[in-house]
């Protein structure tokens, strides 16, 4: 009936619609109900603005030649009947001088939980997941596999506004905080005769996550939140970026190569902009965003064969160099020495190398380096873990943990990325503490069953209720 009464609307505005639908079948009609629906309760533009068109369209064009595109997310970008009114196709349409809102709906995937050495260490980590609130918010454990389901983000954009910094400080974990559950868009206000001072850019995106400034949360948030966002604001002219503090020399040069050089990053003040992305909301873990961000840095997720790639780089947190205190290796020394004696026994050219930054100029030749290099990551948990990021997905990422600092990002990141992942979990040398003392044998033991393993169980797969054959499922 409501279908009815609406064409029966729409035909008295249009005289023409009536002789059109008489020489039309039913479904014809339904078609031209459902077009002009959702043109109906589309989000408006500007008519003096860039054509909805190249905005609707811009995820699917810049992700042409995208080698993961199984993974990339389905955009919406119309308010139409039967949507969701939080989506932002229809919660945006409020909001003073929007441009355009899409909701992007993030495919469904699973995780395999890590190796172990020993089952009490399996039993510890479960013991993790399976209490941890943050993480049992995105995540569920189930058979020996960890499923994410309906992630969902949004991008919106608006024109001619300004950023005013909110009550709470750029890089404060907030719940307000980019990429946090209460994150808004209020701190974006349109440009007034007040305003006239100000300095409008062409185009910026707001990535004010917390910690922006650090190697760790630089990679695991600001990235995700550039990568959601970026191909709308692609164009003629270099975009800018509105973060937190400046960060280290690597987080510097690392917004060089996604697109944003060193003048084009603002840091904690207020900016305008003539086309300004909001793409905050941003999910945390999916491997179309792992892999996107990859994408842009330039770095490769598998390179040729070569034959360079025969080492295993050790992690330290003894060396004096970690941010934070902590997480060493009482027994580092033994661990050494058994993982030399294994790549001796082995007889495979393998060497071991003790990872150390001040080896590497910049980014560009970190990433060369580990792409032409590594094949194994073993260390205790810490920000330098982070660097398997830049190796093949055929590596093996082997993580040592007290029970008192378990985290699960290492192994998400290198999971989503299809590298293999194995975790040794083991209490602390004191009560409250965080320094261990490794068994070498589990190092060894894991090392020689996953190191240069050709072929194996990806641990990355779709998630779906329906599992037949014909839709992709073996």
């Amino acid at each position: 009936m409501h279908l009815v009464t609406e064409l029966g609307q729409l035909a008295r505005r249009r005289p023409y619609f009536v002789a059109l639908v008489g020489g039309l079948n039913a479904l014809a009609v339904i078609s031209l109900y459902i077009i002009y629906n959702e043109r109906r309760h589309s989000v408006t533009f500007s008519p003096d603005t860039i054509a909805p068109t190249s905005f609707s369209d811009a995820l699917r064009l810049s992700a042409l030649d995208h080698p993961n595109n199984s993974w990339i997310p389905l955009a919406l970008s119309s308010c139409v009947f039967g949507m969701p009114t939080h989506y932002a196709p229809c919660a945006a349409r409020t909001l003073p001088n929007l441009l355009y809102a899409e909701e992007l709906i993030y495919p469904d995937f699973e995780l395999r939980e890590p190796y172990f050495a020993k089952e009490e260490h399996r039993q510890r980590w479960r013991a993790y997941a399976g209490s941890d609130v943050e993480f049992r918010q995105r995540a569920a454990l189930n058979n020996g596999w960890v499923s994410y389901k309906g992630q969902a983000g949004q991008n919106i954009v608006f024109h001619r506004v300004k950023y005013e910094m909110g009550s709470f400080g750029a890089d404060t974990w907030a719940a307000q905080a980019c990429m946090s559950g209460l994150v808004d868009t209020s701190p974006i206000q349109p440009l007034t005769d007040a305003d006239r001072a100000m300095k409008v850019l062409p185009s910026a995106l707001v990535a004010l996550s917390p910690d922006s400034y650090s190697f760790q949360h630089y990679l695991d948030r600001v990235t995700h939140i550039i990568a959601q966002g970026l191909h709308l604001v692609r164009g003629a002219t270099t975009p800018y970026a509105l973060t937190g503090r400046a960060g280290q020399k690597t987080v510097r040069q690392m917004w060089s190569q996604m697109g944003f050089p060193e003048s084009h990053v603002l840091h904690s003040k207020p900016v305008a902009a003539e086309t300004m992305v909001f793409s905050c909301r941003a999910v945390l873990v999916h491997p179309w965003l792992s892999s996107r961000t990859l994408e842009l840095l330039g770095v490769e997720r598998t390179s040729p064969p070569s034959p360079t790639r025969n080492k295993v780089v050790y992690m330290s947190r003894s060396d004096g160099r970690a941010a934070n205190g902590g997480r060493r290796v009482v027994n580092e020394e033994a661990v050494l020495r058994g993982i030399t004696e294994l790549l001796t026994g082995r007889d495979k050219g393998e060497e071991l190398v003790v990872f150390n930054p001040d080896d590497f100029t910049d980014v560009k030749e970190l990433f060369a380096w580990f792409a032409a290099n590594v094949i194994a990551v073993v260390g205790p948990h810490g920000g330098a873990m982070f660097n398997h990021r830049w190796a093949n997905q055929d590596i093996l990422v082997l993580e040592f943990m007290p029970t008192t600092r378990i985290a699960v990002m290492i192994w998400e990141e290198a999971s989503v990325l299809s590298q293999i992942y194995a975790a040794i979990v083991v209490e602390p040398t004191e009560k409250d503490g965080s320094d261990m003392v490794i068994d070498v044998a589990d190092v060894v033991s894991l090392l020689g069953q996953h190191l240069s393993v050709a072929e194996g169980e990806d641990p990355l797969r779709k998630s779906y209720p329906w599992k037949a054959k014909e839709l992709g499922f073996r």
